[in-house]
């Protein structure tokens, strides 16, 4: 892991360090308490003051600005975005966090929507429309599945999450920025 904060004096590069190899032991499992009364032997680790964003309704806007500045947004590059990233926990504070991104990336918006009807199986005897009717299959979220809205912009920075072509440098983890916005097709 590194971190980097260009044109900075002594303290702040040594903030920076001292963050990054924080980082680093936590990833390790080093900071874990295990909590022997959990029945599923649970670990937790306890997060510094210094390194928590105070509570208020801003945050994770003021988050977003620190690390997706005017200029990245305004004018994104590949080299400029491969040296930000915002991670998560939770599949919600990312969606969360990603419409936030994207409200705030200059263009026009383009939404797509998924298939709202399922195939009703051959051991399925009843109506499967009564029992998933398509307000309910738009509520569901899957893990490495879009929602059922999807709003793009071009310029928009994205993560691929799957192996599509690895010989040509499309793997899991390779930072994308939209081009074209097709009615079928998305360019990146």
């Amino acid at each position: 892991m590194h971190l980097q904060i260009p044109n900075t004096d002594i303290t702040s590069r040594h903030e920076v360090g001292t963050f990054s190899q924080w980082l680093l032991t936590v990833g390790n499992g080093e900071l874990c308490i295990t909590e022997n009364d959990s029945p599923c032997n649970s670990k937790k680790i306890e997060i510094l003051p210094q390194y928590m964003i105070p509570p208020r309704v801003s945050a994770i806007q003021e988050l977003i600005g620190f690390i997706f500045d005017d200029i990245t947004l305004e004018n994104p590059t590949m080299l400029n975005l491969s040296e930000k990233a915002i991670v998560c926990p939770k599949n919600e504070t990312a969606h969360e966090i990603n419409m936030m991104v994207l409200k705030n990336t200059i263009g026009n918006r383009k939404i797509y929507l998924s298939t709202d009807s399922i195939i009703p199986s051959a051991s399925c005897h009843g109506d499967s429309g009564l029992l998933y009717p398509p307000e309910y299959l738009h509520t569901l979220n899957f893990n490495g599945m879009p929602p059922h809205q999807l709003e793009l912009k071009i310029n928009a920075p994205v993560i691929l999450m799957r192996n599509i072509s690895p010989i040509y440098g499309l793997c899991n983890g390779a930072r994308l920025i939209f081009t074209q916005l097709l009615s079928r097709v998305i360019e990146a």
